[in-house]
């Protein structure tokens, strides 16, 4: 009897582990399909903008909360979320900036700076992870 329970223990942690990884094959693809799919949108979306600091500011919060809804598998998780945090970052810069006068954002460029840098190697980051298993 207590060889049945330690086979079904086994076969439920076999199972369990099966279940798991079906799962994040699932997330896999899933992120492998839109992730990139979104960030071409919001990329071609900025450029169509030009230089309406307001209108970026409105598609910067809606690209903000899209990627929000996009949820990576867990070994991309760490990379995703470094994205959107530097995504998330200039959206807070935004907020701060006085959109009607630039010359009065100039203690602002250093930060934009920084994240400009910060968005460059997060989506290299997330480029190269997809890069290796998409």
């Amino acid at each position: 009897m207590r060889i049945r329970s330690v086979t079904g223990l086994v076969l439920s942690v076999l199972l369990l582990a099966a279940c798991g990884s079906s799962e994040d094959e699932q997330r896999t693809e899933a992120f492998c399909e839109d992730a990139p799919a979104l960030l071409e949108d919001i990329t071609a979306e900025l450029q169509e903008i030009g230089s309406d600091p307001a209108a970026a500011q409105e598609l910067l919060g809606d690209a903000i909360d899209r990627m929000a809804e996009i949820e990576p598998p867990e070994d991309a998780a760490d990379e995703w979320n470094r994205l959107r945090t530097a995504w998330g970052d200039l959206g807070d810069l935004f907020d701060e900036a006085d959109l009607s006068d630039a010359s009065a954002n100039a203690d602002l460029a250093p930060e934009a700076q920084r994240l400009q840098t910060e968005l460059v190697e997060s989506g290299d980051a997330v480029d190269e992870w997809s890069t290796t298993n998409c």
